[in-house]
């Protein structure tokens, strides 16, 4: 008799016995959560990215008691220079003094360092000293300020 029976009769009289088995525990231990289901009083609740995303930036920044403000450093920065290029301007500073003022700024500034805004600033600076035949710098150059030491 048991040699009648196939592998794939098994497995899918198996496969129905389960099925049928969780079907119960499920409608007799969950049944009013499954009818309110159904009568469309409680629906499902996927987590939303956004806030999942949220959780994990607090998780990995939660040992940092600052928040890094590098957007506001860059911004700073930027101001920093102006004035130091127009008051280096008005005092006629040599090449090199001017270097190493602007050298004395950017070590102020070790996160803007670090971040993409370094190649926006570079870039401004670069275009600020153009309007001053004295001080004016190239791209690498200014670049190469942020690396020397005095």
């Amino acid at each position: 008799m048991l040699a009648t029976i196939s592998w794939s009769d098994y497995a899918v009289t198996v496969v129905i016995l389960l099925f049928i088995w969780y079907t119960y525990l499920v409608f007799r231990f969950y049944s009013t959560k499954v009818k309110a289901l159904f009568n469309g009083k409680t629906r499902i609740g996927f987590p939303k990215k956004k806030a999942m995303l949220n959780d994990l930036q607090d998780s990995l920044f939660s040992e940092f008691s600052e928040p890094f403000d590098t957007l506001q450093d860059a911004e700073e920065l930027y101001e920093k220079l102006l004035q130091a290029i127009q008051e280096s301007a008005e005092r006629e500073i040599s090449r090199i003094e001017f270097k190493n003022y602007i050298r004395c700024i950017l070590e102020e500034y070790p996160y803007v360092k670090m971040s993409s805004l370094r190649i926006k600033i570079n870039t401004l600076l670069v275009c600020e000293c153009e309007k001053h035949a004295a001080f004016t710098l190239q791209y690498a150059e200014a670049d190469h300020l942020w690396e020397d030491s005095i």
